[in-house]
C-alpha cells in the first residue's frame, strides 16, 4: 500500500507501507548508524519521534531478546529504504515488520532516505506525518501539532525499584532510562535503586547512596524543573555521573547556558576528545545539546569535546566529584570506547568514601 512521508515544511517522501497501518505525526529524526536498529528503536530518548534510517538497508537480523533498550517502544513512527523481512539471526524472535505490528507502530519503506538525510540536515529537524494521502488536510494536521514537553514523565518509572548487587550503593535518577547502562552497574556490582525523575532530595537522602547517576532521555532539559531543583540540592553532598539528557539538566542546574543544535545527530561514529590528554574515543550519540568553550561555564570545566565540531560534550565540576558527558557510554548499539567512564564512576565513588572515612 502506497503511503506518504509528510515533512512541515510541505515536502513530500513517498514509500510503501509495513507495519501498523494507521497514521502518525512526531519530530522526524535522522538515525545515520548502519547497525543497531533494535536498540534505537526501543531507545526512550527517541520518544514521540518518528525515526528515519539513513543507511538503506534494514531488518535483516529480525527482532530479539536481548537487544531490548526498554520494554516496547514509545516512538511514533518508523521509515527505511530497503526492509528485508527477514529473522536471519539464530536467537530472532519475529521479524521488523512484525514487531511494529504488535507495537502499533506504522512504518514507511522503500524512501529516498540519504534525500531525506540531506533535507534535514539542510534545513533542520522539522515535524513529520506518515499518512495514507498527501493533500491540504494532511499538511493542516502536521502544522497544528504541539509537541509535548513531557516525554520523560512519560517513560520514566512511576515508582522506585531495586536492581540489587552487593558493591556499591547507586541511585539512578529515571529520564528515560535503558536496559544497557543497568547492565554494565550490574557487571561492576553497584546495588542500584532506579527512582523516577521527579523525586525529591529528601527521599534521594534516606537510600544514602554512595554515588548517583542521571541518565539519559527525552525531551528538554528545561522541563525538567523538579530534577533541576534535586540536582541542585543533593550536588554538594554525593558523587554524580550524568549522561545525554542528564548532562543538560546539569549544566543548568549549575546556571550553565545548553545550547541546541538545529540538526539533530543520533549516530554510533562520533570522535570526541579528551581535552588533557588529547585521547580519542568513538562513542555514540543521541542527543542534540552541547556547551560552548566560548563562553563562561562558572564552576565547571569542559573535559571532552567533539573532534569535528569542538562542541564541549563533557565536563567536570572544579570542586565537586562532578561529571558529565553528552554521549552514550553504554553504546547498545555502537563502540565501546566509552565504558571505562563507568570504572572512572566507580574510582570518583571510592575516592568520596575515602575521604568520608578520613574526616569521620
Amino acid at each position: 500500500m502506497k503511503r506518504y512521508l509528510i515533512l512541515e515544511d510541505g515536502t513530500v517522501f513517498p514509500g510503501d507501507a509495513f507495519g501498523a497501518t494507521t497514521n502518525t505525526t512526531g519530530v522526524l529524526t535522522i538515525y545515520t548508524g548502519a547497525t543497531g536498529y533494535q536498540e534505537a528503536i526501543t531507545n526512550y530518548a527517541f520518544t514521540g519521534q518518528i525515526l528515519a534510517f539513513a543507511y538503506p538497508q534494514q531488518g535483516a537480523t529480525g527482532i530479539n531478546r536481548d537487544d531490548y533498550e526498554a520494554i516496547g517502544s514509545a516512538i511514533k513512527g518508523v521509515v527505511i529504504g530497503e526492509n528485508y523481512d527477514l529473522k536471519t539471526h539464530w536467537h530472532a524472535q519475529m521479524t521488523l515488520n512484525e514487531f511494529l505490528i504488535e507495537q502499533r507502530i506504522p512504518g514507511l519503506m522503500n524512501v529516498d532516505t540519504r534525500r531525506l538525510y540531506r533535507h534535514i540536515a539542510k534545513f533542520g529537524n522539522m515535524k513529520a506525518s506518515i499518512m495514507d494521502t498527501h493533500d491540504e488536510h494532511a499538511h493542516d494536521q502536521i502544522k497544528a501539532l504541539v509537541v509535548a514537553n513531557n516525554q520523560v514523565n512519560q517513560v520514566s518509572t512511576k515508582q522506585p525499584y531495586p536492581s540489587p548487587n552487593i558493591g556499591k550503593n547507586v541511585v539512578v535518577i529515571d529520564l528515560g532510562l535503558k536496559n544497557t547502562l543497568l547492565r554494565e552497574l550490574s557487571k561492576r556490582q553497584c546495588n542500584v535503586t532506579v527512582v523516577p525523575y521527579d523525586t525529591p532530595s529528601s527521599v534521594i537522602n534516606t537510600l544514602a547512596p554512595d554515588g548517583i547517576l542521571i541518565s539519559n532521555g527525552p525531551g528538554k532539559p528545561e522541563a525538567l524543573a523538579k530534577t533541576i531543583d534535586t540536582v541542585k540540592a543533593i550536588q554538594n553532598r554525593y558523587p554524580i555521573f550524568a549522561i545525554g539528557l542528564g548532562f543538560a539538566v546539569m549544566a543548568l542546574a549549575n546556571k550553565v547556558a545548553v545550547k541546541t543544535r538545529p540538526f539533530a545527530r543520533h549516530r554510533i561514529n562520533l570522535a570526541v576528545q579528551e581535552k588533557i590528554t588529547q585521547d580519542t574515543n568513538i562513542v555514540s550519540q543521541n542527543s542534540v545539546f552541547y556547551l560552548s568553550d566560548e563562553e563562561p561555564l562558572g564552576d565547571l570545566l569542559g573535559t571532552y569535546v567533539a573532534v569535528n565540531t569542538n562542541d564541549v560534550l563533557g565536563f567536570r565540576h572544579r570542586y565537586l566529584p562532578i561529571y558529565a558527558i553528552n554521549f552514550d557510554p553504554e553504546a547498545a548499539p555502537g563502540p565501546k570506547d566509552g565504558l571505562h567512564f563507568f570504572d572512572d564512576f566507580l574510582e570518583l565513588m571510592e575516592a568520596n568514601i575515602a575521604r568520608r572515612k578520613r574526616e569521620f
